[in-house]
Formats: structure tokens, sequence, C-alpha cells
């Protein structure tokens, strides 16, 4: 089966976290995380605390791979409208639950520069930015660094790289990702929220797909619909939107049946 990556060969179970079409100009709809046990704590050097449970997580990535059929497209921007919303929380659960089920290393790309959290979640030594060989196509071994052993490794960009995205002087034609889609099965970049900066905005037309995160019941629609359109007229790939934080007002087991 070829998708994005393995772990899609065997999602399963509900969905809390979704991902809703963004054809349609509604009001925002609303999907249903909820906490859950800690399903990979050997991946890191001290316990994390967990938020998605494995099944949900995997439901997300099949969306994602139905939308991004080529297994060559496998870069991926999540991206918030505001500062809060649980995307670096989102992202890097995602990015533990896909190398897990990856028989490929999964990249995880630190891009938000206001308030980076990946190495501090991993307590990992921020290695250089990996601009340098993305452009000249060079290895990667020295700009990234693997999680304790795991088939995931972090590396960051630097504010100089999406400066240059932001100013267009790079070529339109070039493919700054080349040299990460040969070592990784997928590539996940935790940008800053649009709200703080064009800059995340900027990366947009330079990856695959895009992941809206909102936090639900929070996030006005006018917002949510403003950060659409501002994607989107940057030529980003809009996968869809992804809701965190929703709370349950009635027993969980009775959303099987609504």
């Amino acid at each position: 089966m070829s998708k994005i990556f393995d772990a899609l060969q065997i999602a399963h179970g509900e969905r809390l976290v979704s991902i809703q079409e963004t054809t349609e100009e509604t009001h925002v709809p609303v999907a249903v995380p909820v906490p859950g046990p800690s399903l990979l704590q050997s991946f890191s050097p001290f316990p994390l605390s967990r938020f998605y449970e494995e099944s949900e997580l995997l439901g997300l990535a099949q969306n994602i791979a139905a939308r991004l059929p080529d297994p060559a497209k496998n870069v991926i921007q999540f991206i918030g409208s505001r500062s809060g919303e649980g995307t670096s929380t989102l992202i890097r659960e995602f990015a533990l639950t896909a190398a897990q089920h990856s028989s490929k290393p999964v990249l995880l790309v630190e891009a938000d520069f206001n308030q980076p959290s990946q190495n501090q979640a991993f307590a990992i030594e921020t290695k250089p930015p990996l601009d340098y060989v993305l452009k000249e196509g060079k290895a990667l071994d020295g700009v990234i660094s693997q999680v304790n052993g795991s088939n995931l490794f972090l590396a960051s960009l630097s504010s100089k790289l999406l400066r240059s995205l932001t100013e267009r002087s790079l070529s339109n034609s070039t493919d700054i990702w080349k040299s990460a889609r040969e070592q990784f099965s997928l590539i996940l970049i935790d940008s800053g929220p649009a709200s703080g900066t064009t800059d995340s905005l900027a990366i947009c037309e330079f990856v695959d797909g895009v992941i809206l995160v909102l936090e639900a019941e929070k996030t006005r629609s006018a917002v949510a619909q403003n950060v659409k359109k501002q994607i989107l007229l940057r030529k980003g790939n809009l996968l869809g939107i992804v809701f965190t934080k929703r709370k349950f007002y009635i027993p969980k087991f009775i959303y099987k049946f609504l």
C-alpha cells in the first residue's frame, strides 16, 4: 500500500482527532481530541505527557495520505492561527506515532522561532539549522538529532531561510527538501502561528501539504477563514483543519453513536 508511511496500513479505531475538508465556506466544524495515556514514552529520555491516543493519530495519518497519495509528497506543515492552540504538542505526538510505525525515519523540523519547544521536550541539544544542507543538497548528518535511538529525528530551520522564502529570493522551481525527501518517509514542519509572523505562511508554498490547527470553542470562525485565505493566496495546499482541546459534555462512549 503506497502511502505517506507504513502506519497507514494499520490505521484503525475511533478518530477523535480528525481532518476536515476545507472546501466548504461554513462555520468551523468540530473534531474531538481527548486526553490519553502515554503510548511511546520509551522514545524519550524522560516520560512525555501524552494527550492523543495512537488510533486518533493514525486516523489523522490516513486522512492526510488520502489527500497526498504520492509517497514522494511527504513534507507536511502544521500551522496554528494563534499561540496556545497546541500545534507543537499535536505535531510532536503525531511525529512519534508516525516514526513508531514507519520503516524509514521521520523528521520533525522546528520552525517556531518565538516559542521553540521540540528540542526542549526531548532534552536534545539544538544543532545548526538545516538551511545550508537543504540549499546545497549536502548530507544531513551534522544538522539532525536522533531521539533516543528511535526512528524519529529532530532538526530546525533558521529565520534567515524563512525570510528568503518570504522575500521569494529562492527560485519557485527549487525543491529545498530534495535531500531530506530521500532519507525520510515523512517530514513534519512545526511552524509558528500565522498571527505571529508572515514567515510561517511563507513556508506554505514550499511544502506538499498544510494542516491548519485550531483550538475548539476558542478560535473564531472569522480568524480561521482568514488564515485559510492567506494559505491559499500563497498557493499552499491546504489539506484540512484539525481541532484541539475539545471538551466532552457527555460520556465519551456515547459519541460513538452520534
